[in-house]
């Protein structure tokens, strides 16, 4: 009895332990004040909760589960849906799908919910996994390299995520016989960032779906965007990242973003294109945004990108 009672203490100090690391002290910052690292801490906490009770199989959505394969390249691993049927080698098109800052793989398949309209009009989806978002929690939660401050251990270790993502692009295309050209991206938040960014500098996507995403990318100019079209899908009343810009009063990482108007202006200034479309009433999750999506458009979100890329037909 008494060992057991000094297991029981042992384990509520151990908890009290973590929770100290969570909360700065109180003479630092009230917790109650707006803006404050607890407030946000309950208010991604709440975020997830909310996602995980919109979570919905994705056998009830038409995908196989046996269709779903784990790959790798680098250093990391990544899942891969590859439909039950396929066009012919050299026709097929991949979508590369990137999670948001303190994401993963598993959590953007899981929440986007593309993978039964993979199935259907037989293209492949690709979930990749950034690196360690913060010093702890690394192997669950990742981030990516956007540029402008975001997000978290990867901006700071000055990660090349873009070199990585090229890679990895050009590995499953290999592998899956992708065509040239119909290789596309999908991202959220900071994965939304990571894309505009990449079609802001680079040449491995011509289109790319942001949701709830900007252009953080650090050039003064996008040198790749002639003939790249951005969509980005953003929410009314985002609060982690502002359609005007600035710093949202939600999310842990606190950074400036530029607003819209300065997104699309900077990427339009090089010839590119960038199609906004707002989502009224939406906040800045997946789930808010397809939500607005289904009320506006009578489709999913999913269904939206999946035709606005030309993934699926109309």
């Amino acid at each position: 009895m008494h060992a057991r009672l000094m297991h029981v203490i042992r384990c509520l100090c151990l908890v009290s332990a973590g929770l100290a690391l969570l909360v700065p002290p109180s003479s630092a910052q009230n917790a109650d004040e707006p803006g404050s690292r607890w407030q946000r801490l309950r208010q991604v906490q709440e975020a997830q909760r909310e996602n995980r009770q919109a979570t919905v199989s994705q056998a009830s959505l038409g995908a196989v589960t046996a269709n779903l394969r784990e790959d790798r390249f680098g250093d990391r691993d990544m899942l891969v849906y590859v439909p039950s049927v396929l066009p012919p080698p050299g026709q097929r098109a991949l979508l590369v799908a990137l999670h948001g800052g303190g994401g993963n793989a598993r959590f953007m398949l899981e929440h986007l919910k593309i993978n039964g309209l993979a199935e259907k009009h037989g293209f492949i989806v690709a979930y990749l996994n950034g690196s360690a978002a913060a010093r702890v929690g690394g192997q669950r939660l990742k981030a990516w390299n956007a540029g402008g401050g975001c997000c978290g251990k990867p901006y700071e270790d000055k990660v090349d995520d873009i070199a990585y993502i090229a890679g990895a692009v050009e590995h499953l295309q290999r592998t899956h016989a992708i065509a040239p050209g119909r290789s596309f991206g999908v991202g959220h938040s900071n994965g939304a960032m990571m894309l505009q960014t990449m079609a802001c500098v680079g040449d491995v996507f011509r289109q790319v779906a942001s949701l709830a995403g900007a252009l953080v990318a650090e050039v003064p100019s996008c040198p790749a965007a002639r003939q790249h079209t951005i969509r980005n899908y953003h929410g009314e009343f985002d609060e982690n990242v502002p359609l005007g810009g600035g710093m949202g009063s939600q999310g842990v990482i606190r950074i400036s973003y530029p607003s819209q108007a300065e997104s699309k202006a900077k990427f339009e200034a090089a010839g590119g294109r960038y199609v906004l479309q707002v989502l009224p009433g939406a906040g800045h999750s997946i789930e808010q945004l397809s939500r607005s999506s289904q009320e506006r458009h009578g489709l999913t979100l999913a269904e939206q990108v999946a035709r606005d890329l030309g993934l699926a037909s109309p």
